[in-house]
């Protein structure tokens, strides 16, 4: 049973284990075998009711990974767990991370690790503080994707176990970077995220992560940041509009009313960008310009698709989508949570340094009051080698 489980992880575990050679092989005075450390595959940050920071760690012992994987076990007793989850509290991530080593027997690498998730308490607090310990630590892997958790606590979140991958993190992971391809998360890395909080023109934003069920996660939405602290969360829709908005959406899957039915467009480019236009050296309106090329992937309706008419018909109800979620998405970050995730202070600060300086500390409150230009322009480029609905009769 336990084999089985582990089966599916090993070859990804292997793949963590190959990463850490480079760092196990700079020197001999502190080399140390694979046997006698522990892997930190996940990271979640919280506060405690007290204020304390809550440090979890998903580690992957290998002794134990080589152990189960063999079906050897020390001296025929129980085996070890391969991964296991331990918390300790600090007054900073620092001291959280050495305090660690009193309850654990082997050192932690954190070089490996595929997710850090912070916890509500946390972002409600600020974030600014605790990252810089991940920006001091050579270990720190800057492509470590960052996830916000709503309505659970990162602890809750690395200690589910699931039969989908015996390792939770590399299973987050992998389904962010699936959600990602349906375009509803923001893909955030550690290093997008410092780069966000070091620009003063553009605040952050953050993928969001929720359980579902006991053994599995969902990863669909932002959690909006404004001056270090969370602001509040975009759903799915609201997420794909942003991303379309800002140019980071790679695909998705947006449907749209015709004939009594509905047709499911796979989106297979798209281009984003933002400006700010000016008017007599003051800003008077944010522009945001979107393209995007598409397939026809599924038609649940009656009728032909192959006709003029009817393409430029699904061009336009496309265009109407996604302008309806980019609305969705700027409407709340301006009225509700007065943050410029979309980069728009960027934009002035670069084209229009001295304006930038005097309404910098002001920006998200003029950025809240501006209206707004929205231009989606929509091609349909194939329909697909089904011209009618197979229920359609035409």
């Amino acid at each position: 049973m336990i084999l089985g489980k582990v089966k599916k992880g090993i070859f990804a575990v292997q793949i963590l284990l190959l990463l850490m050679f480079p760092l196990l092989l700079t020197g001999c005075w502190n080399n140390r075998d694979l046997v006698d450390i522990n892997i930190a595959t996940g990271i979640g940050l919280d506060r405690t009711e007290e204020g304390k920071l809550l440090l979890t760690i998903q580690i992957v012992e290998p002794a134990a990974i080589q152990s189960t994987a063999s079906g050897k076990g020390k001296g025929g007793g129980a085996q070890p767990e391969p991964v296991f989850t331990q918390c300790f509290e600090g007054e900073t991530v620092f001291e959280a991370v050495r305090g660690m080593l009193s309850i654990v027997d082997k050192k932690v690498f954190f070089s490996a690790a595929q997710v850090l998730i912070l916890g509500e308490r946390l972002l409600q607090d600020g974030i600014e503080e605790v990252l810089d310990f991940f920006q001091r630590d050579h270990e720190m892997d800057y492509q470590m994707r960052i996830l916000a958790a709503k309505d659970v606590t990162p602890r809750e979140i690395l200690e589910i176990k699931n039969d989908i991958d015996p390792i939770p993190a590399v299973y987050i992971k992998e389904t962010v970077d699936n959600t990602v391809a349906r375009g509803t998360v923001k893909k955030t890395m550690l290093i997008d995220l410092i780069k966000d909080i070091e620009d003063r023109g553009k605040q952050p934003a953050i993928g969001q992560i929720s359980k579902e069920g006991e053994e599995k996660v969902r990863t669909e939405g932002t959690a909006v940041i404004k001056d270090g602290k969370l602001a509040g969360w975009l759903d799915p829709y609201e997420t794909r509009g942003y991303l379309f908005a800002i140019g980071e959406l790679r695909s998705a899957i947006v449907s749209v009313p015709a004939d009594k039915g509905k047709v499911a467009m796979e989106i297979m480019k798209a281009k984003g960008k933002t400006k700010v236009e000016f008017e007599n050296n003051q800003p008077s309106m944010l522009s945001i310009k979107v393209s995007v090329e598409a397939n026809v992937g599924g038609y649940e309706g009656t009728g032909r698709l192959d006709s003029p008419d009817n393409l430029y018909m699904l061009e336009e109800k496309l265009k109407e989508e996604i302008k309806k979620e980019i609305i969705m998405a700027l409407e709340k970050t301006q009225k509700e949570y007065s943050s410029d995730i979309f980069g728009f202070g960027t934009y002035v600060r670069k084209f229009h340094p001295q304006y930038w300086k005097n309404a910098e500390k002001e920006w998200d409150s003029i950025f809240s009051n501006l209206p707004a230009q929205i231009q989606v322009d929509a091609k349909i480029e194939r329909t697909g080698i089904i011209i009618n609905p197979v229920a359609s009769g035409d």
